[in-house]
């Protein structure tokens, strides 16, 4: 899928979450205002609330492409290619299914120095890991040496001439995610604090209006 593609798939669950959003924070407001015995006050605003905001999330999501490309370095979340970078350029990355990966020369890819990784573990020394066919490898940072077709009992006494002890071998896209959750995380509540701010305006002033006995509309704070 291309990022287009995506951004379109994106739009299309983001319009369903926020009417389904906006219809409950209307039905919600509804039933306290049933509780609070006031029927005068215009709620059908908290409904179109959420999608309102289509525009702003739309930006938060060029921001964090912006961010990963340019401040993070790792690749943007709306594309159907992974890269982990490992050691001087060397890179390991999926394209489509994250099941199958491939270490690469270069972060823009190249010719596979080794395909259809499906474990891998990373240390200072060296990188090491087993393909789809169950053979393990080790490839060395410093000298650029792979040994290849190896069993497991031999990648341990491989690894042991190399380093204390074998890293533990997990999924690539474990690492993957492992490497840039946090950055991910703390980059969409950023950019968040703007939209809590305004549900909490939004709540704040129905609430005012609901305990005073003037009746007033809802426009003004969505």
């Amino acid at each position: 899928m291309g990022p287009l593609f995506q951004l379109i798939i994106v739009g299309i669950i983001y319009f369903l979450l926020a009417s389904i959003i906006g219809l409950a924070l209307m039905l919600i407001a509804r039933l306290i205002m049933l509780l609070k015995k006031k029927t005068n006050i215009l709620v059908n605003q908290l409904f179109w609330f959420p999608l309102k905001l289509a525009p702003y999330f739309l930006l938060a999501v060029i921001a964090n492409v912006l961010v990963c490309e340019f401040v993070r370095d790792v690749d943007p979340p709306l594309t159907d290619y992974w890269t982990l970078p490992i050691n001087d350029g060397l890179t390991m990355g999926a394209i489509d299914i994250p099941d199958k990966w491939y270490l690469w020369p270069t972060r823009e890819g190249g010719e596979a120095i080794i395909s259809n990784i499906v474990l891998v573990g990373i240390s200072d020394k060296a990188l090491y890991g087993s393909t789809e066919s169950d053979e393990y490898f080790i490839y060395r940072f410093d000298s650029k040496i792979m040994v290849v077709n190896l069993s497991k009992d031999e990648l341990e006494i491989e690894a042991n001439k190399i380093e204390d002890s074998l890293p533990t071998l997990k999924n690539p896209s474990d690492l993957y995610y492992d490497n840039r959750d946090f950055g991910d995380l703390i980059t969409f509540l950023l950019l968040l604090l703007y939209p809590l701010y305004r549900f909490y305006n939004v709540c704040n002033t129905f609430w005012v209006l609901v305990s005073k006995q003037n009746i007033e509309h809802l426009s003004t704070a969505t």
